[in-house]
Parts: structure tokens; sequence; C-alpha cells
């Protein structure tokens, strides 16, 4: 049996709670109501449940598509899983791609990941089939698809197959890409309603996990951190920057296993009961949501830390000083944007970033040099954002050689988008203060539906009365 995290083991004993007759019901001989009516009870609670109109979210099927025409099978003597090359791909790549898809089969499966859903043959062989072709690929170089419906373990599933374009990926990114491919066929087949931008998310971090490659090219990642403004997995984007931010979640609860990413797809897969579209919740931003306040490590505290750390990615004297394992991998230009900066003996400053608008869990930053600043001096930040969403508001005091020194934060008021923080510099080491604001939003992005919570904010800087 698959295990389960002590986080979703929470998360399923609190929805088991919620539809369970009351404790007091449960009696044995001590002379209460007898144990097997309790348990006639519960079944017909839950089939009065199962029999009621879902009125939650819906999403489409995800449409399938043909598979590639192919001039022939290698086939894995080790594991079920093949490669199918078009006519025009170099046997010495195919061969590259069968052991990356090998590797990627062993890893998922020693790790209890989900295993793909068979096909019954389709692909004419035994196992998992991965189309190596030439030309045929999509928007991105690792695409999956996948053949009919299909109800896996009683829950919506599809029958996967995978491919990747040969022609768009380079030699040193094949086996990163092959594994992404796979590890995205796989999270359709168990939960084709899902966002396609949370599977090509966790397929591009198990990819770097087991390769040290973010998918098929950085370019998706670097992207990320270049346009900090962005959400990280929403319906937009193609959902390869989302795995910078599953990266740093896995740093954060599972020490990089995976471990956590795992099981929080456990937690994902519905029933679809009626009608001709599949049930969408709980979709995955809702289970990151649930797992992480149970955990008492609530979502919002997670991104105002991912938004500071961030910044710690892209140039060595940012990158040396990185809390998190995942940003010091980036390259030298996957570093956020400074949309202002100024000095101490230039303030008052006012900054209003126009034409810029910061998505949910998207962020801004500021730089105020402060070297010439006295010890005690105080520095006055006070945020303005539009209204409508929370508005997270950090300041980091950062030394000579580029080391967070400390952090000060102002409480989110979701009805009040006005924030201050007044940051005494203790002593003369603080060389800047990065300022960090992020659109909280106001409610849990849906990777399903264009998002409505975009906002624009002002930032006002000064200098505070200096003690005599």
């Amino acid at each position: 049996m698959r295990s389960i995290s002590p986080f979703v083991v929470a998360l399923l004993a609190a929805a088991a709670l919620v539809a369970a007759p009351s404790a007091g019901a449960a009696q044995d001989d001590s002379g209460g109501e007898p144990v097997g009516t309790i348990i006639d009870e519960w079944a017909a609670a839950m089939a009065e449940s199962l029999s009621r109109r879902w009125e939650g979210p819906v999403t489409e099927w995800p449409d399938p598509e043909p598979r590639p025409e192919a001039a022939g099978v290698v086939r894995s003597f080790e594991y079920p899983v093949n490669v199918h090359p078009g006519a025009r791909v170099d046997a010495a790549r195919v061969q590259r791609a069968l052991e990356a898809l090998e590797l990627a089969y062993a890893y998922m499966e020693d790790h209890d990941w989900p295993a793909p859903m068979p096909d019954g043959g389709r692909g004419g062989t035994g196992g998992f089939d991965l189309y190596f072709v030439e030309g045929d690929g999509g928007d991105r170089p690792a695409f999956a698809s996948y053949d009919v419906p299909h109800v896996h373990e009683g829950f919506d599933a599809v029958v996967p197959w995978a491919g990747v374009d040969s022609a768009e990926v380079s030699d040193d990114r094949l086996a990163s890409c092959v594994v992404s491919a796979f590890a995205e066929a796989t999270l359709l087949g168990i939960d084709p309603a899902e966002a396609r931008s949370w599977r090509v998310a966790t397929a591009d971090f198990l990819a770097w996990v087991i390769t040290g490659y973010f998918g098929c090219s950085e370019r998706g990642v670097t992207e990320q951190q270049q346009q900090s403004w962005r959400s990280w997995i929403d319906a937009e984007g193609s959902g390869e920057g989302g795995a910078l931010f599953l990266a740093m979640l896995s740093a954060r609860t599972d020490g990089l296993t995976g471990d956590f990413i795992r099981d929080l797809w456990t937690a994902a897969p519905q029933r679809t009961w009626e009608g001709d579209q599949l049930r969408a919740a709980p979709d995955m931003w809702q289970v990151v949501n649930a797992v992480m306040e149970v955990g008492d490590d609530p979502l919002p505290g997670f991104l105002e830390e991912v938004a500071i750390s961030r910044y710690f990615a892209g140039p060595e004297v940012r990158r040396d000083h990185a809390p998190l394992g995942p940003l010091r991998s980036l390259p030298e230009d996957a570093a956020v944007p400074i949309r202002g900066r100024t000095a101490w003996n230039d303030l008052p400053r006012r900054f209003e970033p126009h034409g810029l608008e910061v998505e949910p869990y998207g962020s801004a930053y500021v730089l105020v040099d402060t070297s010439d600043a006295p010890p005690g001096s105080l520095l006055r930040i006070w945020l303005r954002g539009e209204l409508g969403v929370g508005w997270a508001l950090s300041a980091v005091r950062i030394a000579a050689n580029g080391r967070d020194r400390a952090r000060v934060r102002a409480p989110v008021r979701p009805l009040n988008p006005r924030s201050y923080i007044p940051l005494e510099l203790v002593d003369g080491d603080t060389e800047q203060v990065l300022i960090v604001v992020t659109n909280m939003g106001h409610r849990l992005v849906d990777a399903d539906a264009p998002d409505d919570q975009v906002r624009s904010f002002r930032l006002i800087l000064d200098r505070g009365p200096t003690e005599e």
C-alpha cells in the first residue's frame, strides 16, 4: 500500500469526522446503540450523499488526441515501458530516451508515485508507450494525452500515453524531458480533472528531482523568475515555472524527497457520477491550502517566505545566500527584477510602478541603498494597494556581503490594503533594504479559469526622526 504523509492523513481524518455520525452514537456492550446499527446508518448516509446532485465547480474533459505514427517500437527488458520512434529519429537518441523512461519508471515505483494506467495493448505493447517523434510536438517538447476514459480505484481516470518532440530537445535535456513527459502522462491518467498547468509543474519538478534539470529546458523557470509578478500555477501559464514553487515547497516539507508533493496528489482525484463534465474540486490549490493548514504551516505564510527567498537567485552575490537549495541551482539570468531603486539620502521617494499589475501570489521588489544611513536610523515604508485583495509587505535588511540579516513583515489585512513598516537600522551593517510586495489575493487561485484578482500598488519611503 502506498504511504501517505501525516499531513494528508490528518486532512482525510478531519473530512471523515465531518461525514461520520457523532462520536456519542458509537456504543459497545455498555448499553448504547449497537455498532452494526451505526455502520448501517453511516452506509445510508454515504449512499444519500452519492445520490445528491453535484453543485460544485466542473471542468471539461481534456481533449484526447490520436497517437502519433511510429516506425517501430523499442521495448524495455526491465520495466513495462516502450519507446515508439518516428522514422527520422536517430537510433542512439531512441536508446537514450528508453533509458530515461526506465529511470523515470523505476524512481516513481520506488517512491510510491502512481503507476501509469494500463492501456490494454492499444500501442501494440503490454506496457506504457512514449512516442519519440520529430516535429510533431505541441507548445512544449514533452506532451501527454489519452485514449479513453477509465474508472480507477473508484475515481475518474484516463488511459494515457506520452510523447517527446526530438527536434525540440537538446542532448543534455533529453533525459529530463522524457521524465517530464512520463510523469505528466501518469498524472493525467489518475486525475484528468486537474489543470494541465499543475500536471506540467509537477512533471517538471519530478524531472528536476530525478535528473537535476527542470524538464525540457530552463525557460519556464527562468521566465517565472524574470516575471515575478505572475501567479505560480494558474490557467494562463504553461505551468513550467510552477516547478520551482513545488521544489521550494518540497524543500520546506520533505527535504526534497518529493514525498509531500506526491501525497498532495493522493487527495486531489474525485469521482464524477453524473453529467458530461468532470468534478473540479478539490483541486490542487485547495489540497495544498488544506494540508498546510492542518500541518500548522499555513499557505499564506509560505507564500510570503517564497516571495522573499526567490530574490536570492540568479547573480552569484544573491545565489550564494539562497535559503533554499533549489534557488542555488538556477542559471545566472533567473533573477527577479528590481522595479525601483533609491538611496537613503534621496528619501523621501514615492514609487508607483505604472503599468505593473501583480497577479495573485506574484511579487514586486524595490531596493534602498542604506549604506550612508547612520546607525539607529529609521526607514519608514508605507504600502497602498488596490482594493479587493490582501497585500503582504516585507522588508529585508541585507548586509554588505549580500547576506539576509533580518526580516520584518506587516500583517496581511484582506479588507485593508494599507500596510506600514517602521524599520530600524540598528547598526551600520545594513547595506541595502529589500522591500517585497506580494498580492495575496482574496481567494485561492483557480488553475482552471482566468483570474480577476490582478491589482496594482504604490510605495512611499521616508526617513524617520533620529534620536538626538
